[in-house]
């Protein structure tokens, strides 16, 4: 049974995104920006902190438990949850650094949500090619390329960027998320979540000092561990399946009503995949095989499928006005098909592509 400490934290992130969040998510989902103040209750709640040293008083959840509260946000706003997400990868990494001084001047103050982060290192997962260059000059390192995705642009005040040495180490840079000489923005389109800040970072000579690098992987080994890091995928979209299960629910008609069934089906879908879901994860704890990623992937298209199915269903039982902007089952629609391609690895392509 989870312990106190879990349902709490479980119990307060469904409060807010059932009070806070997803009753202004039409509104965040259509905004330029989302606003920071929409941020508060999760820094208050302390669910900035849910992934950072429990040394320093933070954490405390395991990793399913951590998965289960991100759920339980993303069912509140899929934006503000994806903005919120990225700054996890954030405090993990700084956690993590070699370098104390920007370890020690960073971790508490992103755990207390007192500033949001972004990151941008997706780009490393194209093993065929170096898309974001490190190259050593005096005093740091200078940064050329491309990378193709970095969320919450105009909303983080720091971002971690990650570039590749001709040597094969990645060097984990900080930068201050504002335009600057050597780096330029490129705004994206995209069919939701374009409130998140998603853009594209291009990189031309931006020298980074070497008082603001956090530290260096071998490019090889971190891939490996990104295979299985990114194999179970995002939980984002059974917190979608959740709230259109629920939402499915305030739809039924009456006692012959198939909504109602289907709503049932789902609902015990959703608890049998959330049981999968820790197994799955303890398997990947040490580490894993070809065997354990195909079944991780495997589980991870299964996610997909559910939030699929469940905001298709709340979508036909709606009926046309759910497809109106200001109604969210078109939105969750929007969000469950996001969900595909975030954290895609080959792995978890194959077995999208093998599930349908």
């Amino acid at each position: 049974m989870p312990s106190a400490e879990v349902e709490s934290s479980i119990a307060v992130a469904q409060r807010i995104a059932d009070e806070d969040l997803f009753p202004a998510a039409q509104d965040i989902d259509r905004a330029a920006l989302i606003p920071l103040d929409r941020f508060a209750g999760l820094a208050d709640a302390g669910l900035f902190g849910i992934v950072g040293p429990t040394k320093l008083g933070f954490g405390g959840l395991d990793v399913h438990e951590q998965r289960r509260v991100m759920a339980t946000v993303s069912s509140g706003c899929g934006a503000t949850f994806f903005a919120w997400v990225q700054h996890h990868g954030v405090v993990r990494a700084m956690s993590e650094a070699s370098n104390d001084e920007l370890r020690e001047a960073w971790v508490p103050r992103l755990c207390r949500g007192e500033v949001v982060a972004g990151t941008a290192f997706a780009h490393l997962r194209r093993a065929d090619r170096r898309a974001v260059t490190a190259t050593r000059v005096s005093g740091g390192w200078r940064l050329e390329g491309f990378a193709p995705w970095a969320t919450s642009w105009g909303i983080a005040e720091i971002f971690t960027v990650a570039a590749e040495s001709e040597s094969g180490e990645v060097i984990w840079t900080l930068i201050d998320g504002v335009e600057q000489s050597g780096l330029g923005v490129v705004p994206l389109a995209l069919a939701v979540f374009g409130s998140t800040g998603t853009v594209a970072l291009r990189f031309d000579g931006l020298v980074v000092p070497d008082n603001r690098v956090l530290g260096t992987d071998h490019a090889a080994s971190w891939r490996a561990s990104d295979r299985v890091r990114a194999a179970a995928g995002q939980t984002g979209v059974l917190g979608v399946a959740d709230r259109a299960t629920r939402l499915l629910g305030d739809e039924v008609r009456g006692p012959d009503d198939p909504a109602g069934n289907a709503a049932r089906r789902l609902r015990i879908e959703l608890d049998d995949i959330w049981q999968r879901d820790r197994v799955v994860v303890e398997s990947l704890g040490g580490g894993a095989d070809d065997a354990l990623l195909a079944e991780a992937s495997d589980h991870r298209a299964a996610c997909l499928d559910l939030g699929q199915r469940a905001t298709t269903a709340l979508l036909a039982a709606r009926g046309g006005s759910g497809m109106d902007l200001n109604h969210p089952a078109q939105r969750l629609a929007r969000e469950a098909a996001f969900y595909v391609i975030q954290a895609q690895t080959v792995d978890g392509r194959a077995a999208t592509l093998r599930s349908v």
